[in-house]
Formats: C-alpha cells, structure tokens, sequence
C-alpha cells in the first residue's frame, strides 16, 4: 500500500471531517477515533523526530536552505550520515531538497514541525530546571538568565 493509500485509508474521508488544524487529534467527532493506519503514520513522524541528530539538522534548517556541505560544518557530523538522515526527513515529508547544478539543498518542507520541537524542548527544558532546583543546583547565570 502507498503512502498516499495509507492517508486515504487512516483518514477515512466518508466519516472524519477534515480538520488539519484540530487541536483534538485523538478525537475526530463523537463516537469515533482515531483509525489505527493514522495512528502508525503519526507514530512514524514521531520516529523520524527520535534521533539526535535528526533534531540538530532540523535547527540548522529554521534559518533557511543549506547544502550538505553546510550541515556538515554546523552539526560536526559525517557527509554520510547526514545524507542518510536528510534522506529519511525527506521521505517523511519534514525536508524538501532542491537540487541546483551540482549541489542540493535541503530546507524545511512542514513548519508545523519547528512549532512541536520549540514546544517539546520548552517542556524539556522547564522539567529539567525544576528537577536541578529541587536537587539545589543553581540554574541562573550571574545575571540571572537561565542556563539551563
């Protein structure tokens, strides 16, 4: 079954309403959930969010187009598991490439992406503060700026 077989059938159009901009994604109207086949594709784009250096590419990325070439230098990472994972992004639907001459760019495909990672590491980050407050461990810099 296709990617897009897949949607048609996990969405199915004749009993869920369209909403892509619902804050209620486990509920879609009354008496009726979420399919399982949408359950796996939402899974699956959480997955490609699960690697490190998946997450570091697509910070690189909020700033606008880069090559490979380009990541390579801002992540430290190798050309070739940088191409394995921009490959990954890209088949997800995270990251588009477009290819001028002999170089690819890579930029950001679905927005909405940046908006979850900048809500996870804001929550990350409160937790992590407030467990090193209740250990007693100073989180502010002498200006009093969080460090954390």
């Amino acid at each position: 079954m296709t990617a897009q077989q897949m949607a048609h059938h996990a969405l199915n159009i004749d009993q869920v309403e369209a909403t892509p901009q619902s804050q209620d994604w486990y509920v879609r109207n009354e008496g009726y959930s979420v399919s399982n086949p949408l359950l796996e594709l939402i899974a699956e784009r959480f997955r490609l969010l699960g690697e490190p250096l998946r997450l570091k590419l697509l910070a690189a990325l909020t700033t606008g187009e880069r090559t490979v070439g380009e990541l390579v230098t801002l992540t430290g990472a190798g050309q070739a598991n940088i191409s394995k994972h921009l490959m990954a992004l890209t088949q997800g639907g995270l990251v588009t490439r477009r290819k001028q001459g002999t170089s690819s760019y890579y930029a950001i495909a679905d927005p909405t992406i940046i908006s979850l990672c900048n809500l996870v590491c804001a929550n990350v980050q409160e937790r992590f503060v407030a467990q090193a407050r209740s250990l007693g461990l100073n989180t502010s810099d002498q200006k009093g700026s969080e460090t954390i």
